[in-house]
């Protein structure tokens, strides 16, 4: 079965809270320097970048498993944008765009629209790809044929049949990720590649780690926080994950966050001449749901003779739009185009998120690095019976993600390796101040889970966005953007609970 997954969805963490949790934390630091001091010691050389000589390429080793650390180690890809202003540099910015399984490297590559000038001038930005995925030692699963065969499949099976289908082509990921060598499916959780990025804050010549997150990425900054609380500088977590809630809670909360943020989209739709929708409010919900419904008996055609537009692949499209409000009049376009029996436009944006190319093939393997890192993080016992009762009631409150949400609760129940000893909680005691950042209609990482993070970090600062979209920083608000880039530059720390007002088009 399979999850909503754009590539900024967040992963889903297991809830249960273990006693053990700080003893092991400090096992984790006490014993890094005797086992993993050649690896904290290698010197990272940097080169201009082939494809793009503005930038900085470096590869670095970790070891594949922090237990054994001798036994093998894999290699991390590093893309550095150098600070424009040398003589006021402040040190270097670790990146992350979420996930998991985004490219950090590529997020890199895009930094004059996804980070502030001050920021550019004053920090060497450096992302990473995290192990597991894209130009680091990858976890690829699957062929191309097999990736575009899973994404297609029916995410709401309707019969024994297509359920049984469904959970083969889950059971074939996990095979497939087994069969890769040095046991990495078994390597490739948040921990691990929070204990990486100290690694790289060491071999950059960082004291403390400066780090900005974005959605999964909020995760991997607050579990960094949580294991090296002493060599935190200046971390922000924007679209922040609350560690603390369940799997099952955290899937219900998206898909009433994906739901309200559409209820939004079907509220703004009329105020538009473009608007497609003939109707309004739980009406306009309804008739969003009636034409997913019928993509799947009806599949719709596409400009690729080998591909159509079938049910799955259309709510993850609608889903993929709702990250950003200004993708909204893109939405309206699109779903004109779909209710004229044309599915391209759609699939366009399934294929953005999935990093499909034009020729079939996969720029990463985000696809299978976001099943094989959340499956790790958060084991799932959920029975078929269980879900199928989960997606009878989540309807009742997301009647269009619900059910879709509901049934991704068994995408991990056939995994073979989880965490055995999960973290749960990051009160990351001793820590400097972290500022955490919510924005109130976000889809993907509810607002709540904002709250829930940021009452657990001993250090924490909250801000608010009150607008629409996936994540706060660099999407419009002076507000936020001056407040970060403020604390990351200068150090200033925001004053608590600060809430900066929604954007208002046409401004």
């Amino acid at each position: 079965m399979k999850k909503l997954i754009p590539i900024l969805l967040v992963s889903l963490i297991i809830s249960s809270c273990t006693s053990s949790t700080q003893t092991q934390v400090d096992n984790i630091i006490e014993n890094r320097p005797q086992d993993l001091a050649s690896f904290y010691d290698q010197e990272i050389k940097w080169s201009k970048c082939k494809d793009d000589k503005r930038f900085e390429c470096a590869e670095l080793l970790v070891p594949i498993d922090y237990e054994n650390p001798g036994n093998a180690a894999l290699t991390l890809a590093l893309k550095k944008l150098p600070a424009e202003d040398k003589n006021n540099r402040v040190g270097s910015l670790l990146i992350n765009p979420g996930g998991p399984g985004g490219s950090g490297t590529d997020y890199v590559t895009y930094a004059e629209d996804a980070f502030g000038k001050r920021l550019m001038q004053s920090f060497d930005i450096i992302g990473f790809d995290p192990r597991g995925v894209a130009l680091s030692t990858p976890l690829d699963c699957l062929t191309d044929k097999e990736v575009d065969e899973f994404i297609a499949f029916d995410g709401t099976p309707d019969n024994d049949q297509e359920l049984k289908e469904s959970m083969q082509l889950s059971i074939n990921l996990a095979n497939g990720c087994l069969a890769v060598e040095n046991n990495l499916i078994a390597h490739v959780g948040t921990k691990e590649a929070a204990r990486d990025m100290d690694i790289i804050r060491e071999v950059v010549g960082d004291e403390k780690l400066y780090y900005f997150g974005a959605s999964y990425g909020s995760y991997l900054g607050g579990m960094y926080a949580e294991l090296f609380p002493e060599k935190v500088g200046r971390l922000v977590l924007d679209g922040a994950v609350d560690p603390s809630l369940s799997g099952q809670q955290q899937s219900f909360d998206q898909a009433v966050g994906l739901d309200t943020a559409l209820k939004r989209f079907v509220a703004d739709c009329p105020k538009h001449d473009d608007c497609p929708l003939t109707n309004t409010g739980d009406a306009g919900i309804k008739e969003m749901r009636s034409f997913l419904d019928s993509l799947d008996e009806t599949p719709l055609k596409t400009d690729d003779p080998d591909r159509d537009l079938t049910q799955s692949m259309g709510v993850y499209a609608v889903a993929g739009f709702l990250y950003n409000d200004e993708w909204w009049s893109y939405m309206r376009q699109s779903l004109a185009s779909a209710f004229e029996g044309d599915g391209t436009d759609l699939l366009v944006i399934v294929d953005l998120f999935n990093e499909r190319q034009d020729d079939g093939s996969f720029a990463t393997n985000s696809t299978e690095a976001i099943y094989a890192i959340n499956c790790f993080d958060q084991p799932s016992s959920a029975t078929e019976e269980e879900v199928k009762q989960l997606a009878k009631d989540w309807v009742k409150d997301a009647p269009i993600f619900g059910d879709y949400l509901a049934w991704g609760n068994l995408a991990c129940t056939i995994w073979p390796v989880k965490d055995p000893n999960p973290i749960t909680k990051f009160s990351a005691n001793g820590a400097a101040p972290i500022v955490v950042v919510g924005t109130k209609f976000d889809p993907a990482t509810p607002y709540k889970w904002a709250l829930g993070l940021s009452s657990q970090l001993s250090s924490s600062v909250l801000l608010t966005y009150e607008g629409d979209g996936h994540t706060a920083y660099m999407r419009g608000s002076k507000c936020i953007d001056d407040e970060i880039e403020n604390y990351l530059v200068d150090g200033i720390v925001p004053d608590k609970n600060i809430i900066c007002p929604a954007i208002v088009k046409g401004e």
